[in-house]
């Protein structure tokens, strides 16, 4: 079918103009199960030094129990039956308003070099048009660092653009995080018309004590004030990690203790509350840090006497973006549970979740999971409903295949294994039936799939 494309404004960051980088300077992941056998902007303190003997305060735990009204079933034609538990009209009604923006690993290599820069030729915003129908033009390529050795395979586990838009944050299996830097040529918003192919190579390369789970940057990360470049990492047989972006050092070490004192690795980490908790997931669990005091956690979930409709792995955490507070977590296990000061809902799945995405409006909920070409988006006004399931992608793997949404929540994007980038438009209407929605655009972008 001949599909007519639209363009599609995005708004992007304000380019960075002060820390610049020295030039020269999984698509799938491993499943976690297996390892483990199954507005003013308000910022924390995060730059605490890491001490293992800082002292602890005894903070009580901050999130209450609640008790969970009577379930209600609903049954829809898609992945699999979904029981809901009713919620408060808090979260029923979803009133919202705008947010106010109130083992140690082995050292680092290849730190990155901070030079400033003269800001008075980009300091104005900048909008990107995505015209899908256009073949997509190469700018920058990274291959070198990722080739397979005598020892192991290697290859990246997921991207994350930062908060500012300037730097891309890259897990891969050999157990390192790189950082690359967006060319400046094109913090303009526009591809300039000699822009030529470089190599894209890494700006700082951070190697961790094992295999990485989970990163996670600091969300009002902004590289003109080099305090907020940072990010958490997890892995393997390590307590959580809090790095500095550009000069590689290990800020902070949170390490969290199970039900016999011993520290447990986390399988996914996640700022919450504008950056001043952190919330990690384990096996029927979810532990939370004061981001400002590295050491112990504040509190513990225990899913057996805090959540008891959830079970599981918790493979992925995120906040919604217009309710602070109201965290949404997926569990291999098939379940997907909602907290805001206690347990609200919980949906169950037809397979392991692997990624739960918030739309930037805060009333619709994504839940991503394996071994399935569809995935959810679930209407937070009426929880338990299924607005609609995306079809048309490949991933038919336990491994996680990421989506992502585009700002004005227009586009929702998707890798595949079968080397395709898929776009989906979303429908802009609220109230309508359950429906599948299938790819507008696909993009060939590997071909050794």
């Amino acid at each position: 079918m001949e599909i007519e494309c639209e363009e599609t404004a995005v708004e992007s960051r304000s380019p960075i103009t002060t820390p610049r980088l020295n030039e020269n300077h999984e698509t799938v992941e491993n499943d976690a199960e297996s390892e483990t056998c199954e507005a003013s902007q308000v910022q924390p303190d995060l730059f605490v030094p890491t001490e293992d003997t800082c002292s602890q305060t005894n903070a009580g735990t901050r999130l209450e129990s609640s008790v969970i009204p009577n379930k209600t079933d609903f049954l829809v034609s898609s992945q699999s039956q979904v029981t809901c538990d009713t919620l408060p009209e808090q979260i029923a009604s979803l009133e919202i308003s705008e947010q106010t923006r109130d083992n140690e690993a082995t050292n680092i290599t290849e730190p990155r070099n901070v030079v400033s820069e003269d800001t008075s030729s980009v300091d104005s915003a900048c909008v990107y048009k995505y015209n899908w129908s256009t073949a997509p033009r190469v700018l920058c390529v990274a291959t070198k660092e990722y080739q397979p050795t005598n020892l192991h395979e290697n290859f990246t586990k997921g991207c994350q653009w930062s908060p500012d838009g300037t730097c891309l944050l890259v897990p891969s299996e050999d157990f390192k995080i790189r950082i690359y830097e967006l060319p400046i040529e094109l913090y303009s918003g526009q591809v300039p018309s000699d822009f030529i192919q470089t190599n894209f190579t890494s700006a700082l390369t951070i190697k961790e004590g094992g295999l990485v789970y989970d990163t996670c940057w600091y969300p009002f990360m902004d590289s003109r004030e080099p305090a907020t470049c940072c990010f958490l990492s997890t892995s393997r047989e390590s307590p959580i990690h809090l790095w500095d972006a550009f000069t590689g050092e290990l800020r902070a070490t949170y390490r969290a203790y199970n039900q016999v004192d011993e520290v447990e690795a986390s399988i996914s980490v996640q700022f919450v509350d504008s950056g001043r908790e952190i919330w990690c997931g384990f096996k029927n669990a979810v532990r939370t840090f004061d981001t400002d005091r590295p050491g112990r956690q504040t509190s513990d979930i225990q899913f057996k006497h805090n959540f008891p409709n959830m079970i599981g792995l918790v493979s992925c955490i995120r906040e919604n973006p217009f309710m602070p507070g109201l965290v949404a977590f997926g569990t291999y296990s098939k379940c997907i549970g909602l907290y805001k000061d206690g347990p609200l809902c919980t949906f169950q799945t037809g397979s392991g979740v692997t990624q739960v995405e918030f739309s930037p409006c805060g009333m619709k909920l994504f839940s991503v999971v394996r071994k399935n070409s569809e995935f959810l988006c679930w209407d937070l006004r009426n929880p338990g409903n299924v607005l609609y399931s995306l079809e048309g992608r490949q991933s038919d793997t336990n491994q996680r295949i990421q989506i992502a949404i585009t700002p004005d929540s227009k586009q929702i994007i998707s890798g595949g294994v079968d080397g395709n980038i898929v776009v989906w438009e979303l429908p802009e209407i609220t109230d309508y039936n359950e429906e599948d929605l299938y790819p507008k655009y696909k993009i060939r972008l590997s071909k050794d799939c």
